[in-house]
């Protein structure tokens, strides 16, 4: 399923021409409402825009038009039930021609237009050009839009297309482009300011526009198509090469338009078509419509060159040749290439997906859904603080190596004989070493000639206790301190 919003915009011009099926409704010249302007939004399989243009004064035009009408109706609801891979069938058996035709589904986005309108893609804050390709090889669809420039591109949710004349963009500067429609995304809305700004500067604002804004993409499994349900029934394919017409699809290649607003025709394309066209089986008689002529056709006399209206100090790009940007476009992108033109958008509009998937991983229960999202996150909250844990827990049982130098400590009061008295005692040792406890090698403090102890008691098994300045309580032999001349 495919969410979209549609809009149409016809010029007064082609409003007395054109008549536009948009899904199931028609608008336009033979539509059952003359409207100019119309948008659809909603959920499709398939969503569908097809254009058929009839010269009015001529019965038979008339008729033809009106009867392709009830046809692509037909074909609307029949690619709803079957999928875009029914396509060619509907084209073999209803015998289909159109103007313009616009085929989107969750996998693909398929444009038939003139080769004066351009095909214009908006994803993430940048504007490209969509580059016409290789019309598809079926056999069954080499008579279809012969005419036409066709187009074929990957979509993406958050995307927005536009097809518009492609010198109604020249009015414009690339990098204001962009930021209206990245500031408003609406196109309706950004295109009607456009059209006010180009009317106010006295250009032909009147243009024909079609648009399509993805909201939601939510591509269905195989075993849904028509095909896969007969081989499961048992029945033989009647199209059973629907899938394989899909899968040699040659994407349509972009130029940003910050490069220029150029078109780049696939090499030997015009050959492509004349060989598709000799080999063609035979077409009925049916008339068909006339081709498209726009008013800038009509009026020859009136040439319009790049006219920048948006007026900017700073010119965000410079423009460079037609056959230069061609040259860099038309070869073989390389992977440096890739990595060279790489940004983040991609992998922005990939984590919100992702995000929005796992919000949704029960469909049936909205409630369910978020519960599990949040029991998802706690997860993996939990694993990260259990990770964090165990580095740090690593780090710090790591063995140190042992401090070499002599440990400085006080000694315990617990166990010291009581205070006799205390003497003012000046040291008179060069260097006297207090110890924790009778010959005991832990070392409490040294002190130097001059300085001051405390004695504390009378000499005991030839040791006496003493208390330095600061404090600290051991013991020093009895013939150093009263012997200054056996200190060291």
């Amino acid at each position: 399923m495919i969410r979209s919003t549609l809009t149409a915009h016809l010029a007064d011009i082609d409003r007395q021409e054109l008549t536009l099926q948009i899904n199931d409704r028609d608008i336009g010249l033979l539509a059952s409402q003359h409207q100019r302007y119309y948008v659809m939004s909603g959920n499709r399989r398939v969503q569908m825009i097809g254009g058929l243009l009839t010269r009015r004064d001529d019965p038979s035009s008339v008729s033809s038009t009106r009867a392709l009408l009830r046809l692509w109706l037909m074909t609307f609801r029949d690619l709803q039930i079957n999928g875009l891979a029914r396509f060619p069938r509907c084209v073999e058996s209803r015998d289909l021609d159109a103007d313009f035709v616009l085929l989107m589904d969750a996998h693909r986005v398929f444009v038939w237009c003139r080769r004066n309108q351009g095909v214009y893609l908006l994803r993430g804050k940048h504007l490209y050009r969509q580059q016409p390709t290789y019309p598809p090889g079926h056999v069954v669809l080499r008579a279809f839009g012969g005419h036409l420039d066709f187009y074929a591109f990957r979509p993406h949710e958050g995307d927005d297309l536009l097809i518009i004349d492609p010198s109604f963009i020249d009015l414009f500067d690339c990098a204001d482009l962009e930021a209206m429609f990245t500031d408003i995304r609406q196109v309706n809305i950004a295109m009607t300011e456009l059209m006010r700004l180009a009317a106010h500067y006295g250009y032909p604002a009147d243009k024909t526009w079609f648009s399509a804004q993805i909201q939601k993409l939510e591509p269905e499994p195989e075993v849904l198509s028509a095909d896969s349900r007969g081989r499961a029934a048992g029945r033989r394919s009647r199209d059973g090469d629907a899938d394989p017409w899909l899968r040699r699809i040659r994407w349509s290649k972009v130029v940003p338009l910050t490069d220029g607003n150029v078109l780049i025709v696939p090499p030997e394309l015009e050959r492509y078509k004349m060989h598709r066209d000799t080999s063609q089986p035979e077409v009925s008689s049916q008339p068909k419509p006339p081709r498209f002529t726009s008013h800038r056709e009509r009026e020859s006399t009136y040439r319009l060159d790049k006219v920048d209206i948006v007026n900017s100090d700073a010119r965000s790009r410079s423009r460079r040749s037609k056959d230069e940007i061609a040259e860099t476009y038309g070869r073989k992108v390389t992977w440096l290439d890739r990595i060279k033109e790489w940004n983040v958008d991609g992998l922005h509009d990939r984590i919100i997906g992702f995000n929005r998937k796992l919000m949704n991983l029960i469909p049936s229960s909205r409630g369910l859904s978020i519960l599990a999202y949040i029991v998802i996150w706690l997860i993996i909250l939990v694993i990260l603080v259990a990770i964090f844990t165990s580095i740090r827990g690593g780090r710090g049982g790591v063995d140190t190596p042992q401090d070499k130098t002599p440990k400085v400590s006080t000694v315990d009061h617990s166990d010291q004989p009581e205070i006799d008295f205390e003497i003012d005692v000046e040291v008179r040792a060069n260097s006297l070493l207090i110890v924790a406890a009778p010959n005991s090698d832990q070392l409490v403090a040294t002190v130097g000639r001059g300085e001051h102890i405390v004695q504390l008691t009378n000499p005991k098994d030839g040791w006496v206790m003493v208390r330095t300045s600061d404090d600290r309580v051991g013991f020093v032999p009895e013939s150093l301190l009263l012997s200054p001349d056996a200190g060291e």
